[in-house]
């Protein structure tokens, strides 16, 4: 969801073909596989996402810099109307970034991996466990226990729920040698979008950027999918598989054949604004909609105490205009009492 004061991470968005400036935009993954020589703020009176780009490659041009990536992206503390934007520079010629050495923990033999590492690899299997753990370690030691017991050699727990007094831990595991998961390309433009179909049919890089079948979110792990790949084969301590999942799998030693495959693009996980009557509107962030044309903008004003109040409003606002995706570009304080304008753009 949106925030009063926005820390955005920018990912990969496409320079802005109109711009005179020699300073390039790098993708999120070119940024990481780089080392930047200076970083640097602008502040500034930006109305669209194109706007701070250009801002950002005028400066970059100005400090010698080949090549910049934005890293946040904030409204002013101080004036709502001005954006502060930060970014990295890098040289033409800079050198690859030093790859830090993994420091993991190790329960029971298995290692624990973080999200980031996690969420490239495939795992092999879900384990599930219920029951009374009053710590973080006691938590990991029996995932890693049912996890070692199946030959992992990494684990990451996903989820965890309460029922009662007694915890659900859901947890992906993985074989050393785990393969890389498909990922979409970070802030992946929808693909059911006016934008998304414009450029898939322009293919090339604007293809890239589009969510793609087949590939996984990047941002979450889609546990109905998996449950359904491992055939629900998964590990209760509690309890046995309930019969509600077991009658919706058929019984088969063969899950590749008997479980189809995934058609559809793993969408990317966002804030979702739905109605009471049932009707959803997805909320994008900065770095996907400066890759995308609004076909119109809105505001409206009000007194909103909740982050939550000002996306249930844009969004309900959003469906009655007939936009499908919405993304609040800019929220201004009144300069006298507490009343707040929103501006959105709707997206097709």
């Amino acid at each position: 969801m949106t925030t009063l004061k926005k820390t955005i991470i920018a990912a990969s968005v496409a320079l802005i073909p109109f711009c005179s400036f020699a300073a390039q935009q790098l993708t999120e993954e070119q940024a990481n596989s780089l080392q930047s020589f200076k970083n640097i703020t602008i502040r500034g009176a930006f109305y669209t996402d194109s706007d701070y780009v250009m801002a950002v490659s005028k400066a970059a041009d100005n400090q010698g810099a080949a090549f910049f990536y934005i890293t946040t992206t904030n409204i002013s503390p101080s004036n709502d109307t001005l954006r502060i934007v930060y970014a990295k520079l890098y040289k033409s010629d800079a050198p690859k970034a030093v790859e830090q050495a993994e420091s993991l923990r190790k329960f029971e033999g298995v290692y624990e991996y973080p999200k980031s590492k996690a969420i490239r690899l495939e795992p092999f299997n879900i384990v599930r466990i219920r029951g009374y753990f009053p710590t973080d370690y006691d938590i990991n030691q029996a995932i890693a226990k049912e996890a070692s017991a199946q030959g992992a050699y990494g684990f990451y727990i996903d989820s965890r729920s309460e029922i009662g007094s007694n915890l659900q831990i859901a947890a992906y595991i993985f074989k050393k040698d785990a393969p890389e998961r498909k990922l979409q390309p970070e802030n992946a433009i929808p693909y059911d979008s006016e934008a998304g179909q414009l450029a898939l049919a322009k293919g090339g890089d604007a293809a890239m950027q589009v969510e793609k079948p087949g590939y996984y979110s990047p941002s979450a792990f889609n546990e109905k999918y998996y449950a359904d790949k491992f055939n629900n084969k998964v590990i209760d301590k509690t309890t046995t598989t309930t019969t509600a999942n077991t009658a919706k799998v058929p019984t088969s030693s063969n899950t590749e054949t008997t479980i189809p495959v995934v058609t559809e693009p793993q969408r990317v996980t966002r804030y979702t604004v739905t109605l009471p009557d049932g009707r959803k509107i997805q909320e994008l962030n900065d770095a996907t909609a400066a890759k995308m044309v609004a076909f119109d903008t809105l505001k409206f004003r009000g007194y909103y105490v909740t982050d939550q109040e000002i996306s249930y409003q844009a969004g309900k606002r959003a469906i009655e205009a007939g936009a499908k995706y919405y993304h609040i570009a800019r929220v201004a304080h009144d300069s006298k009492g507490p009343n707040i304008t929103v501006f959105v753009d709707l997206y097709r």
